[in-house]
């Protein structure tokens, strides 16, 4: 569909607090199936969809949420560089109408600058069913917008505003006594800012009378004309009548927040009953339990492990039949086509090395099953809540949690959602770690080996992965909190939603979302991989051999078919694939590489399947099932075959899960943080940290095997990973963003800028 704009096409932008089901609308509206989360953060940036209508075209705009049009972290700041835009077009106000009061503040600001917008009414079943009732045409008459009530999740009261929406004719809105709009003694003294700038407000812009109020109310009058610290005198005079306590020119925000909330509670009490806060009991005792200081993270950490113990046991039926129709469709090809190089890419480039990707399309999907589940129920809030306070105890703030979890689907949307720390340094520093954390793409190599060396409880050592992945992430922020002050963090607010029984909608959606993402990335990037990878291992096509294989297999076939021919013809030809195999390119490129992965126990096929896992971290699976073929067609056996043992498989493991991001992740690293040092460092110290804590493990790991007292060495290793990871991550952060003193503004001792400190 063209999102090209035409006569018929009318401009819809939805703004709202987060939590509100902004983007739920959204997706009722146009059909679109993006992400919902119940937290900041979830869309960092505006987000364009289309939908039809019989009048026309309606080009549909999800904002960021936005508690106010006070920009505080930059993903506010898009709100309010739009609202220009959206003025023209049409704005809906997403309002939570089970949080009235707190969701009304931002429609009351929209309509103080003119702005009348359609309203949604939205989560209204959950209002009505605690007993809450509303006047529409009171609200409507009294606000000067149109409302209309709305339950987004389930589509409910949608078809009417659309169809609203999509009328050509603008539709006034009687409006006898608007209790919204900004009072006289405000609108005059903001009247009085503008005309010191030569506008007025009649013909000022929404965001010209914002940046008028804005002004009014700044807290930093030393820095102001003249006439305009006049006219803030003047109001503060104005406000102290009738006052036993005078107002002081610095308390003039908090008047203007004051005198919306009074605003706010008239119109409320003229148009509406709203239910008590009543929490049902057995949730009050729930997250009395789910968010418990003590008992909260070990209850998480239960919930992962019951997670990763499903994607293997219920996902090895599935990964069973998948692996067979790969096996299938590769015999297929082998006895349907003439032998050659067509018939080896397709089946044993294409086939394998794609196929032996997609066979785990159902782990993933069971673990993303999961995550909806959590998500849609209201739980990841309280997850949230609970990782909020161990955020903060390594010196990160506690919107830093968001990215990392968004994380565990893809870093690229974890590195955007970033946006929302309002500080430079922890920004840097939660950019710097969401690609240690592991992401989907990583899981078909646990997966694979994990049930390849650990059958017997391979979920169990999957966590132990995830596990020394969170003690890296930890040992990283207590370190920098230790070697850097940083600023105080800005409040962390945070929504617990009531608890809710998912809807099938929502998960299905997002399991058909990541579906045809590792679909899409298996037919494009992995594919390419795999062709490439395919083409280095079978040329040179002539490879000089240490015996005449040939000949021998001529002679074994031209005798009589016994056992024992067939068994030396399979076991000749082995060792002639082999021996091909290691003098091809791919060979020459791993044997090059190998002696700097050698220490970690690496062979030079696991040396060079690291390499395209730079373009898509499941290359590497497709990789090593290409290049072990010779050795068995089912992989976890051909490895085993050349000398892969348990420790080797973990510290291998471990090494994935560290080492540098996929190409996406660091371009999206590059444009946000805006540094190509920072970018090209930021690689540095990946590959470090993989490499000593891999070859740590596998230290530790020998000593615990041999028990010949070589611990101490282990120690000594360990003891060297933390010094060269500590000089390594304070190079990093001193030079590109510097140490932050706690009053920051500007001054001589601090390198960083104010406007990046924000102290």
């Amino acid at each position: 569909m063209s999102n090209k704009i035409t006569a018929n096409s009318r401009n819809v932008y939805l703004v709202g607090n987060p939590n509100s089901g902004k983007t739920s609308l959204f997706n009722a509206i146009t059909g679109e199936r993006h992400r919902v989360g119940n937290w900041p953060g979830v869309t960092v940036q505006k987000i364009e969809g289309i939908t039809e209508t019989a009048n026309g075209r309606l080009i549909v705009n999800d904002l960021p949420g936005t508690y106010s049009l006070t920009p505080a972290t930059p993903e506010e700041e898009i709100v309010l560089k739009t609202l220009d835009e959206a003025a023209t077009g049409i704005i809906i106000n997403v309002v939570d109408i089970a949080n009235f009061e707190r969701n009304l503040f931002l429609t009351t600001q929209l309509v103080e600058l003119g702005v009348n917008p359609v309203v949604s009414l939205n989560c209204f079943d959950s209002f009505t069913r605690a007993g809450g009732s509303i006047d529409l045409q009171k609200f409507s008459a009294f606000t000067g917008t149109t409302p209309f009530p709305t339950v987004a999740r389930r589509g409910e009261g949608v078809s009417s505003m659309i169809e609203h929406l999509s009328r050509p004719e603008s539709i006034a809105v009687e409006c006898c006594n608007n209790m919204l709009v900004l009072p006289d003694l405000w609108k005059k003294a903001a009247e009085d800012v503008l005309a010191c700038q030569g506008l007025k407000w009649a013909s000022a812009t929404p965001v010209q009378r914002y940046n008028a109020l804005r002004e009014l109310i700044s807290l930093k009058p030393l820095e102001s004309d003249i006439k305009i610290q006049e006219i803030r005198r003047q109001l503060a005079a104005q406000l102290s009548q009738g006052r036993e306590k005078p107002v002081k020119v610095i308390d003039l925000a908090c008047e203007l927040a004051s005198d919306r909330y009074r605003r706010i509670e008239k119109l409320i009490a003229a148009c509406a009953t709203i239910p008590g806060k009543s929490i049902p009991p057995w949730q009050e005792k729930l997250d009395t339990v789910l968010t418990h200081r003590f008992l909260g993270l070990p209850i998480f950490a239960l919930m992962m492990a019951w997670v990763f113990w499903t994607t293997f046991s219920i996902g090895e039926i599935p990964m069973g039949w998948m692996e067979s129709l790969v096996e299938m469709a590769g015999d297929f090809v082998k006895a349907n086509m003439q032998e050659g190089l067509l018939q080896e890419l397709l089946a044993d480039g294409i086939i394998s090395g794609v196929g032996g990707v997609l066979v785990f399309i159902p782990n993933i999907l069971i673990l993303f099953f999961w995550i909806a589940i959590l998500e849609d129920s209201g739980y990841m809030s309280r997850a949230a809540f609970i990782m909020d306070r161990m955020m903060n105890s390594i010196g990160l703030h506690g919107r830093a949690f968001i990215p990392m979890i968004m994380g565990l689907g893809c870093n690229v949307p974890a590195v955007l959602a970033t946006r929302i720390i309002d500080n430079r340094f922890q920004r840097l520093l939660t950019m710097l770690l969401i690609p240690l954390v592991t992401c989907a793409a990583r899981l078909p190599v646990l997966v694979l080996l994990c049930g390849t060396f650990f059958p017997e409880n391979p979920s169990t050592w999957m966590f132990s992965l995830f596990f020394v992945n969170l003690l890296v992430l930890i040992f990283l922020g207590h370190m920098t909190s230790f070697l850097f002050k940083s600023v105080e963090n800005s409040p962390f607010l945070l929504e617990m939603p009531p608890y809710r029984l998912p809807t099938a909608a929502s998960v299905w959606h997002m399991l058909y979302e990541k579906a045809m993402h590792f679909v899409e990335k298996a037919g494009t990037v992995i594919m390419a991989g795999a062709i490439v990878i395919w083409v280095l291992s079978v040329f040179p096509r002539e490879v000089p051999l240490s015996f005449d294989y040939e000949a021998e297999l001529a002679a074994l076939k031209s005798q009589t078919v016994t056992a024992e021919t067939t068994e030396q013809i399979a076991a000749l030809t082995h060792k002639r694939d082999i021996e091909q195999m290691e003098g091809r390119y791919m060979a020459r490129i791993g044997k090059l590489m190998h002696p700097v992965m050698a220490p970690l126990g690496f062979s030079w096929r696991e040396t060079v399947s690291l390499i395209p896992g730079f373009l898509a971290k499941e290359s590497v699976v497709s990789t090593l099932t290409v290049l072990y073929l010779p050795y068995d067609e089912d992989l976890g056996k051909g490895m085993s075959k050349t000398g892969m043992n348990k420790l080797s498989a973990f510290v291998f493991m471990l090494f994935t899960l560290l080492y540098i991001p996929c190409i996406a992740t660091l371009g999206v690293v590059w444009r946000e943080s805006g540094s190509t040092k920072f970018t090209a460092l930021s690689l540095v110290v990946y590959f470090v940290i993989a490499y000593l804590v891999s070859f740590a493990a596998l230290k530790i790991g020998e000593a615990l095997q041999a028990s010949n007292g070589t611990a101490a060495e282990a120690v000594t290793i360990i003891l060297a990973g933390i010094f060269a990871g500590w000089y390594l991550l304070r190079t990093l952060l001193n030079t590109f963003v510097g140490r932050q003193c706690n009053s920051c503004a500007g001054c001589s001792s601090c390198p960083s800028k104010s406007s990046d400190c924000q102290g």
